[in-house]
């Protein structure tokens, strides 16, 4: 028989008893009859109570506390798909509903304190579209189930992320049908995998990229990167080049001319910046103002040549205008504008 009693908790109780209401999912009853059964096993075993303070104290915090560190480093890095399966065998959750129970399974302990659901699909073996919701207290760990979940679903399901939610207490992740392999994972490098390229590079050349790093740090990163072949025509005493394409075509793997002119100004804002080029470039949709940092007015009309000449190679016109600390690039309106411009200001 079941006997109803109101009972009165500061905020500070019903904090310390999330994980276990979490665990009964979301259940208050439940995690109550747990904390009496607990206090009943005590009070007649009163030893116990010191050797599980005693084990908790030696062991589980000391584990949960590793745990916590080493999800916060995996933060930006793609789980290897050999460990994947062995977490989420593919046979064991080959339907939605399986795979659901599992990680409800996988995170019942309260040291996970987070719930994850999969819904909103049409077929639960060969889906079209999904939604899935992660719940908890922690975003490291949230991120971390949220990234083996989607990895799960970008292998076996064919899936893409379409879009992703990040709150304080919650992700939500909408995923649809991607039969491009490398679409999909794009998609999740781009959500989860953000430092994946970055942490394989540094493992391949270690002393390369410390020496690197020690160089840009001891420097205070004033540093200036340039290919070699552009480097090779410096020192060959040639006039400085023209064209510095070559860093934006390697990273879009196309042509200058095949960039979409919002990309390609984006692109070369963060590429110039970093390579050491110029000090800051400010877009205003279409409207470029450099930084330069240089003094010289060769320099800083080598700089204006540059930069004009990738957007010209774009196909885009521009115009530019230079002072001791900026130079300003604006798109050129075309005769024809100018003419559509002109009409309809008569028509007003």
């Amino acid at each position: 028989m079941s006997i109803r009693k109101n009972i009165s908790l500061e905020t500070g109780h019903i904090k310390k008893l999330e994980p276990l209401v979490l665990k009964h999912k979301g259940n208050f009853s439940a995690a109550m009859r747990e904390i009496i059964d607990l206090v009943d096993t005590i009070t007649k075993d009163p030893d116990a109570a010191t050797r599980l303070i005693s084990g908790l104290k030696t062991e589980s915090n000391l584990t949960e506390t590793v745990l916590d560190w080493l999800i916060k480093q995996a933060r930006g890095r793609l789980i290897e798909q050999d460990i994947l399966n062995s977490i989420l065998d593919p046979v064991k959750t080959a339907q939605l509903p399986e795979l659901e129970k599992y990680l409800d399974e996988l995170t019942a302990g309260t040291g996970w304190q987070t719930k994850i659901r999969i819904y909103d699909y049409d077929d639960a073996i060969s889906p079209s579209y999904i939604k899935i919701t992660l719940v908890g207290n922690s975003i490291s760990k949230m991120e971390f189930l949220g990234g083996m979940v989607s990895s799960f679903l970008v292998t076996q399901k064919k899936q893409e992320i379409a879009s992703l939610k990040r709150m304080s207490s919650a992700i939500t992740i909408n995923f649809r049908k991607q039969v491009n392999a490398n679409l999909a994972r794009q998609s999740l490098v781009e959500h989860f995998g953000q430092i994946e390229d970055i942490t394989s590079e540094i493992s391949k050349k270690e002393e390369f990229w410390n020496c690197i790093v020690n160089l840009y740090k001891q420097t205070n990163y004033n540093m200036v990167t340039i290919p070699k072949n552009y480097y090779n025509e410096l020192i060959m005493g040639k006039e400085a080049p023209s064209y510095l394409t070559a860093p934006i075509e390697a990273i879009h793997k196309v042509p200058i001319r095949d960039i979409p002119l919002g990309i390609l100004i984006s692109t070369m804002k963060s590429v110039y910046e970093y390579m050491g080029i110029v000090e800051r470039i400010d877009v205003d949709e279409t409207t470029l103002k450099i930084y330069h940092g240089y003094t010289d007015a060769r320099a800083i009309n080598a700089i204006e040549k540059i930069l004009l000449n990738v957007l010209n190679a774009n196909g885009a016109k521009y115009r530019s205008a230079c002072s001791e600390n900026l130079i300003v690039m604006s798109p050129v309106v075309q005769p024809d504008e100018d003419m559509l411009v002109l009409q309809l200001t008569k028509n007003i």
